[in-house]
């Protein structure tokens, strides 16, 4: 895996990056600043998992790097609808340059991305469009759904249209290029879309519970930025009502709260209950050496919050 993820990262890096130097200085620092890079290594995993040919594996490249691209655009986007000023322990491109420049670098992003898929298989190139409209919709979902009427059904739905989908794209994309038979290809979209129901869990979480250092974003961001995540819906659950003015001062007020036994013994047992669904899916991996690579993935996601 790691000669994939080798190659994954350079087509990345060649793909992030402009001839306009404004342009350029935003994106590459943001793309050579990294991140987990899940989604590409996902799907190069499934199609290692699915023992896909090895004249295929430059489009796996190709679908993983796109998705990457469009993972990375949809952040700046992100931050510049939630005002957020950091972004893995760095300025973000809306706090640096401004709203006009952090929508273009996002676009321009998007345009690689499409870029990208330029001759691979029409019902990929499909799938992706799909769920590119999926992850708008569910953005503007959580846009249009005010904090104190948002309940967890709404809530599940947002996060399965904005994160989630993406790591079903990730599986679905590589099965389809391994060769995987229609049973397999859904069986892991589904393994990807507990996935990443777990991993916005996980990472919701991490919001009450993380360490700025390691998060790269101070604890109480979905909070001040007035999102309602996991934590929160189940503290108004178990505890009370939130408050209706959002300020560090009335975060504190909840913060003991957050952290009680009531409240995140409840979310790591959701989390922990997508991702034991997500490595049942991945059992369908043909390869023993990539299926276990994958639940141990899985495993040290989880691990983060326990």
């Amino acid at each position: 895996m790691q000669k994939d993820l080798d190659r994954l990262e350079t087509l990345i890096r060649e793909r992030g990056q402009s001839a306009y130097p404004l342009m350029n200085s935003m994106i590459v620092s943001l793309i050579q600043n990294g991140g987990k890079r899940i989604r590409p290594l996902v799907l190069m995993a499934v199609f290692r998992g699915m023992e896909g040919p090895e004249d295929a594996a430059p489009e796996a490249y190709k679908a993983g790097a796109s998705l990457e691209l469009i993972h990375t655009a949809t952040l700046i986007h992100d931050d510049l609808i939630d005002q957020s000023l950091v972004r893995r322990g760095a300025p973000t491109i809306f706090a640096s340059h401004g709203i006009p420049s952090a929508v273009l670098a996002g676009d321009y992003l998007f345009v690689e991305a499409y870029a990208l898929t330029s001759g691979l298989p029409e019902r990929l190139i499909q799938k992706s469009v799909s769920d590119l409209r999926k992850m708008a919709e569910g953005q503007l979902l959580e846009e249009s759904t005010p904090p104190e009427t948002l309940n967890f059904h709404t809530y599940l739905e947002i996060i399965q249209s904005k994160t989630a989908v993406m790591f079903r794209s990730a599986c679905i994309s590589g099965a389809m290029l391994a060769g995987a038979t229609e049973e397999d290809q859904y069986c892991l979209g589904e393994a990807g879309l507990m996935l990443g129901v777990a991993f916005q869990f996980i990472d919701d979480i991490l919001d009450v519970t993380g360490d700025e250092e390691i998060t790269g974003k101070p604890v109480g961001t979905d909070f001040l930025s007035g999102k309602k995540t996991l934590p929160y819906l189940l503290y108004e659950e178990q505890v009370g009502v939130l408050p209706r003015v959002r300020t560090p001062d009335t975060f504190k007020s909840i913060y003991n709260g957050l952290r009680s036994e009531a409240v995140i013994s409840r979310a790591r047992k959701m989390a922990r209950e997508k991702t034991i669904r997500a490595k049942e899916g991945f059992g369908v991996l043909v390869n023993p050496q990539i299926r276990s690579f994958i639940l141990d993935m899985c495993d040290r996601m989880l691990n983060r919050i326990l």
